[in-house]
């Protein structure tokens, strides 16, 4: 069962740290550069999100792209002036992609890019999922989130990348500005993640990510 979980987990956080990273202080809140996430970077490559007027309503708190399991797109969980609010840069400047996983039916996600920025494929993703076991592991999420915690994340060089508590959003969380990921999840019914591939700092990181989240849980339909 541990071995499943393990997998799975793996297949939810796919996203990993730059090979790249610089040896960071212990830390986390000092004013270190958060290191850009590579993982991230392959999300701006996905091609542009394209919403139908024919599949866009109104469910709730969103008026949004709902595919056939009832996910709402990514996309429209946090809006392009929020993220430049605390990226400072235009809001106009920042271009969406749609970064859903293809052999994902239980997942979407969304990358906000821009250019201009002194790293590749600048950017910060939200992704959005239920639970892809629920049948076999209910808690599945809860596992999830735990193991983070306790176990960590393996970056592109085998590190172990340990995550901190995060209490601010849902019933449990935990991030690391190391790995630039904040995760939290609702009950074991849906998990979000915010991921960052920036040069911010560790402090202005962490107050981003926490006023994404909220408007990402004030915008979400349960």
């Amino acid at each position: 069962m541990r071995i499943l979980l393990l997998l799975i987990v793996t297949a939810f956080l796919s996203c990993k740290s730059d090979s790249t990273t610089a040896t960071r202080s212990a830390n986390e809140d000092s004013k270190t550069e958060a290191a850009p996430n590579k993982s991230v970077q392959e999300f701006a490559k996905s091609k542009p999100t394209v919403s139908s007027a024919e599949t866009r309503s109104t469910k709730g708190k969103v008026e949004t792209n709902f595919d056939k399991n009832g996910i709402p797109d990514a996309c429209d969980l946090l809006t392009q002036e929020t993220i430049a609010k605390y990226i400072g840069i235009p809001a106009e400047s920042i271009m969406l992609s749609d970064g859903t996983s293809p052999s994902s039916t239980l997942q979407r996600a969304c990358f906000f890019k821009w250019d201009g920025s002194e790293i590749k494929n600048a950017g910060v993703m939200v992704q959005v999922q239920q639970n892809p076991v629920a049948d076999d592991v209910p808690d599945y999420l809860t596992y999830m989130v735990q193991s983070l915690k306790s176990d960590g994340e393996n970056n592109m060089t085998g590190e172990v990348i340990k995550f901190k508590d995060w209490p601010e959003f849902g019933d449990d969380g935990a991030y690391s500005t190391e790995a630039g990921k904040y995760v939290w999840r609702v009950g074991n019914d849906w998990a979000f993640m915010i991921a960052f591939n920036t040069t911010m700092k560790a402090r202005d990181q962490q107050k981003a990510a926490k006023a994404y989240a909220k408007e990402v849980m004030e915008r979400m339909t349960f």
